[in-house]
């Protein structure tokens, strides 16, 4: 089973992945998490993702098609949750054509909905450990290690949120849409509790 998570930022997109990879077994594609691992490295890429995620933009078409491509061979045997992608309709017919080549499609698209103001907030709370690189929320997820180093990433100051946000209504919601019209889309009302979130998932997945 391939399943798709979309959402606007803030939508807890990487919880619900958690839970659906924990019930039947399927591997995480990350690709927040992908990107910004090659921004800080020496990367011949880094220089243009670390711009363009520190701005709100997408990260470049070829170099997402590169790393999708190399995950799914990899993981060829395997369901996956694509967490964050495809951001556009280009790159949704992208994976659908590269899964296609393994003999696999996409099972399910589910859209995670939140409000603009309920995403600035929960991301606007987004701390990171610079020490650990641990991931917390000033609201719902209190900082528990000791190395007081917390910091705020660009990409979450209410400014680049608002970019980031336009660009995902624009070019990533699409994406939604057209599964919707090819019959595998599935709209959460993700402004309620994980646990609920979660059973309603699973509760319609067929």
């Amino acid at each position: 089973m391939n399943i798709i998570l979309l959402g606007p930022q803030g939508s807890g997109k990487g919880t619900q992945a958690e839970l659906l990879i924990k019930k039947f077994g399927l591997q995480h594609f990350e690709a927040g998490k992908i990107l910004r691992s090659i921004a800080n490295s020496d990367n011949q890429h880094s220089k243009e993702v670390k711009v363009a995620l520190n701005s709100g933009n997408l990260a470049p078409d070829e170099l997402v098609r590169l790393i999708v491509w190399d995950f799914i061979n990899k993981h060829k045997e395997q369901g996956s949750v694509f967490d964050g992608y495809p951001r556009s309709v280009a790159q949704y017919v992208q994976l659908k054509d590269m899964l296609a080549r393994f003999g696999q499609k996409i099972d399910h698209a589910i859209d995670i909905e939140i409000s603009e103001s309920e995403s600035v907030k929960r991301l606007s709370a987004r701390r990171q450990c610079a020490v650990c690189g641990e991931v917390y929320n000033l609201i719902t997820e209190p900082p528990t290690c000791d190395h007081n180093q917390l910091i705020q990433r660009e990409d979450d100051k209410p400014e680049a949120i608002k970019k980031r946000l336009e660009i995902y209504r624009a070019q990533t919601h699409p994406v939604f849409e057209k599964a919707k019209d090819e019959g595998i889309g599935i709209e959460i009302d993700g402004e309620r509790s994980v646990e609920i979130i979660h059973k309603d998932i699973l509760s319609r997945l067929k």
